[in-house]
C-alpha cells in the first residue's frame, strides 16, 4: 500500500483483499434462479422502494437471495 493512501482507503483494500480469499459459495448457492429471474425480482425490488436511483447492486444481491 501506498504511503500516501488514506487510513479509510486502506481499510477498503485490507478489506477487499479479505473478501477475494474468503470462500465463495459455489454455484448451486443460485443454481434455482436464472438470470433473467433475478433481474425481474431486482426490478421489482425497485420499483417497491420507489425507483430509487443508485440502488441497483443492492437490489440484485437483495433478488439473488430470495
Amino acid at each position: 500500500m501506498s504511503k500516501y493512501m488514506s487510513k479509510s482507503k486502506a481499510a477498503q483494500a485490507s478489506a477487499m483483499q479479505q473478501a477475494h480469499k474468503a470462500p465463495h459459495p459455489g454455484p448451486d448457492a443460485t443454481a434455482t434462479l436464472t438470470h433473467e429471474e433475478i433481474a425481474r425480482r431486482a426490478y421489482e425490488i425497485y420499483v417497491d422502494k420507489g425507483c430509487r436511483q443508485g440502488q441497483s447492486e443492492q437490489n440484485w444481491l437483495q433478488a439473488k437471495q430470495k
